[in-house]
């Protein structure tokens, strides 16, 4: 009897993966208390009660599907009830606690204004110096000093306790960095500078991971130090080490573009060049009985010990997890499927940390490998040609494609660029790659044993050199790829799932499946198709504390008034919401800008009509000049930093019905200026409190 790839007798794991993914999604949606859990936990129990009856062979295998649900209602459960305990939030001690004491668990990265350390606050401290313990993970910020680029892991410093709650951006479009850092369990912060800190001790929680952190560090001086050029240092750091923080963002965005991002993570690629490269020098190990049962063995301390140093991602625990399942099954001389320890590495990532299935780092991760599984042989149309040249081709296209149709939807959801060119690179990149590793290694040891080791710097550093050149090469060739592509979540379920079934049907000849995936897909067009309603005219005022931007849109074009002239290359606020909206280009009007006249649009700066709406952007004296018997009407008035009057001053030259405060204006002025309005009986709304103005017209 045969058994399809996802089917539960091969991959036992889905049934326990399945309903935990269920609900730890279902609980990050609704947000239902704890409490309302127990009611599936004891329909499962009922239901394996049921099952469990006394009964002859035919009636327990007719009961069979009880088990089934029975076991998904408890996982179901277990996943939400973690998913909600790990966002439970403990409540501040009562009194007065001005100063913190924290434990560093990650070493300085710098940011452009500072440094960076994700910290556990381990005890609060009152005047007198009395602690109390306490438990929470807050973002510092140090200001950029010798002492904060110091900073480590296992580090305890003491600071003045101010924390802010950190907010989603209110600006449409925008990156949601609240929930990215909400799902690492951060969600509070505050900037420090050298007067309001201070670095007490050196206490590492984990005397593991303070050596693990210390090997990584002494290892990435060491390749700083091997006389190979910046750029190649900090390539051979992230390829090695997963070490990225001095890797150049140019650079970064070259290897997105050609389709290359993949190897700057460690993730199953690397780990399974690492263990390949292992298995070779421990060939000797398979002349004898021992030997071979050892070499498992040794290989997988190796590829933990590895995985350690690089700081564990989610990638590389699920390699190493998986590396654990297959390895432990050729030790004992069992069959293990692939597929299975995928799942099984899945399933207990997210029973220890359920935030993980958010990370966008394990979803590529996971459903790279689980494309590859699937449609690899699928693909490897050449395996069986009995030439070496086209096999190899054939092998390497046959991983790229594979990986591409797991992985590059998701990579465009999250980062808006399409690779085109993917396969040009990674047919050879990919083989280079365990040369790259060998050479990189061989590198380290000789470095630290003080060795000679300039020809092994020459040769890694003119391959990475190479790789360098052609993640370049192949980013600037025109048509290598595609940017500003904005992807709905509902289009990533409509493509997994089509491919799921697709898959099934496929593997399985089964026409039904086949009809099933295509009346799934035709139903989901035609209700999406049917609920699509076009964009609308639009009218945005940003969240922008360096100035104010007010925005015009439509279908025949988009136009930023702005008060103020911005640095060279920077766009204005908001480039995300037009990049969604379609607008690639726009029309940047400042004071002295032409006027612009339209059917549906007029604009003489600071004065604009959007249709039937009228705006007027309060920025310096531009305003004052209007001259006219009687008030001019005006809906929407915007307040920028720059306007120095009163809101009695401009009522007496237009008939305001709405004001706008600039999120640049300063709070106190704010504050006088909402005074006011109220005073007046006019309405207003503050955008640095309120979050960005958006406004639909009727057109």
């Amino acid at each position: 009897m045969t058994h399809s790839s996802l089917s539960a007798a091969r991959t036992p794991f889905i049934r326990l993966l399945v309903p935990l993914l269920a609900g730890i999604v279902g609980q990050e949606a609704l947000h239902l208390p704890t409490g309302l859990y127990l009611l599936p936990t004891l329909g499962g129990v009922v239901l394996w009660v049921l099952f469990a009856q006394r009964g002859n062979i035919e009636t327990q295998y007719r009961k069979r599907p009880l088990f089934g649900w029975g076991l998904f209602l408890l996982v179901f459960s277990l996943g939400a009830f973690l998913h909600a305990l790990g966002h439970r939030s403990q409540p501040l001690p009562q009194g007065f606690y001005p100063v913190a004491i924290a434990h560093i668990d990650q070493k300085a990265t710098e940011k452009p204004n500072a440094y960076y350390c994700p910290a556990t606050l381990t005890a609060l401290a009152d005047s007198t110096g009395h602690t109390v313990p306490y438990h929470e993970r807050v973002a510092l910020y140090f200001g950029k000093s010798l002492y904060a680029r110091r900073l480590t892991y296992g580090d305890r410093v003491a600071f003045e306790f101010q924390p802010r709650v950190i907010e989603a951006s209110s600006n449409p479009g925008d990156f949601d960095f609240a929930t990215y850092m909400r799902h690492q369990g951060i969600t509070r912060s505050q900037y420090l500078t050298d007067s309001q800190w201070r670095r007490l001790d050196h206490a590492p929680r984990s005397a593991f991971w303070e050596w693990a952190t210390s090997r990584q560090s002494q290892l990435a001086y060491t390749i700083d130090t091997c006389h190979l050029s910046p750029a190649s240092a900090a390539l051979l750091k992230a390829l090695l080490l997963g070490d990225r923080q001095d890797f150049p963002s140019e650079l970064q965005q070259s290897f997105s573009a050609a389709g290359l991002s993949h190897i700057l993570a460690v993730s199953g690629l690397h780990m399974g060049v690492m263990a390949s490269l292992v298995y070779l020098l421990l060939y000797p190990l398979a002349w004898s009985e021992a030997g071979r049962k050892l070499r498992p063995l040794l290989t997988l301390f190796v590829l933990w010990g590895y995985g350690c140093l690089t700081g564990l991602s989610p990638s590389t625990t699920r390699a190493c997890i998986m590396a654990s399942f297959l390895l432990m099954a050729d030790f004992l001389g069992r069959r293990n499927s692939s597929l299975n320890a995928l799942f099984a590495a899945a399933f207990f990532l997210l029973l220890y940390d359920t935030d993980l299935l958010f990370d966008v780092g394990f979803q590529m991760s996971f459903a790279a490998v689980a494309a590859i599984l699937l449609f690899y042989r699928r693909l490897h149309f050449g395996q069986n040609s009995p030439y070496r040249i086209i096999r190899w081709v054939s092998s390497c296209v046959a991983v790229s494609i594979a990986a591409q149709i797991g992985a590059l939807p998701i990579a465009v959801y999250y980062f808006h660029t399409l690779p085109l060119l993917f396969l040009v690179g990674n047919l050879v990149v990919l083989p280079l790659l365990p040369v790259i590793f060998g050479s990189g290694l061989l590198l380290l040891l000789l470095a630290t044993l003080h060795l000679p080791h300039g020809w092994i710097a020459a040769a890694t550093d003119l391959m990475l050199r190479f790789v360098e050149w052609l993640s370049l090469g192949i980013s600037r060739l025109p048509g290598s790829h595609i940017e500003g592509i904005w992807l709905a979540p509902r289009y990533l379920f409509l493509y997994f799932g089509t491919t799921i079934l697709g898959y099934i049907a496929i593997k399985n000849h089964s026409k039904k499946m086949l009809w099933l995936t295509l009346t799934f897909g035709i139903a989901f067009l035609v209700t999406d198709l049917s609920t699509y309603r076009p964009p609308r005219p639009e009218a945005v005022v940003y969240d922008d504390r360096q100035t104010t931007v007010v925005e015009l849109s439509d279908r025949e074009g988009c136009y930023l008034l702005l008060p103020d002239t911005l640095p060279p290359q920077q766009p204005p606020v908001g480039e995300a919401h037009r990049q969604q909206a379609g607008h690639r280009d726009y029309t940047l009007l400042c004071p002295g800008s032409a006027p612009v006249e339209k059917e549906s649009l007029f604009i003489a700066y600071p004065f604009a009509r959007f249709y039937a709406t009228r705006l007027l952007l309060l920025d310096g004296l531009d305003w004052q000049r209007v001259s006219t018997d009687r008030r001019l009407a005006i809906d929407h008035a915007v307040v920028d930093r720059r306007f120095t009057g009163r809101i009695a001053d401009v009522v007496r030259l237009f008939d305001v019905r709405h004001f706008i405060i600039g999120a640049n204006v300063h709070p106190s002025r704010t504050r006088r200026l909402i005074k006011e309005c109220f005073e007046l009986g006019i309405p207003c709304h503050d955008v640095r409190s309120q979050g960005a103005w958006i406004y639909s017209p009727a057109p």
